[in-house]
């Protein structure tokens, strides 16, 4: 049985919502289907950057990155931060290439 593109559009929010520091994994499909529709893809954004943005000031600073970037590089079989120099050089150049990300509108 087929569902309603509504229905998978909120199934598909529902699932990224809930994924990313809980060790889930998304497959390619999924995350087709989330880039491929705009409306959930930018509700999918706009959640993650207002989670992140904790002093709400409309931009990220490399402290409120500091734990999206740890999933990513859990999410890529790095060790934690500060366990190993070589990853430590890793997380380093993420954190000095963007020193501070305005609001998703100018980026």
């Amino acid at each position: 049985m087929e569902k309603s593109a509504e229905g998978s559009s909120r199934a598909s929010t529902e699932k990224m919502k809930t994924s990313g520091g809980n060790g889930q994994v998304l497959d390619g499909s999924d995350i087709m289907e989330l880039v491929g529709n705009e409306k959930v893809f930018g509700s999918y954004i706009d959640h993650k950057f207002q989670e992140l943005d904790r002093d709400r000031d409309g931009k990220l600073s490399l402290k409120e990155l500091e734990p999206a970037v740890a999933d990513i590089g859990s999410a890529l079989g790095l060790p934690a931060q500060g366990s190993s120099p070589d990853s430590d050089h890793l997380y380093t150049e993420v954190s000095t290439a963007c020193p501070k990300i305005s609001s998703l509108s100018s980026l």
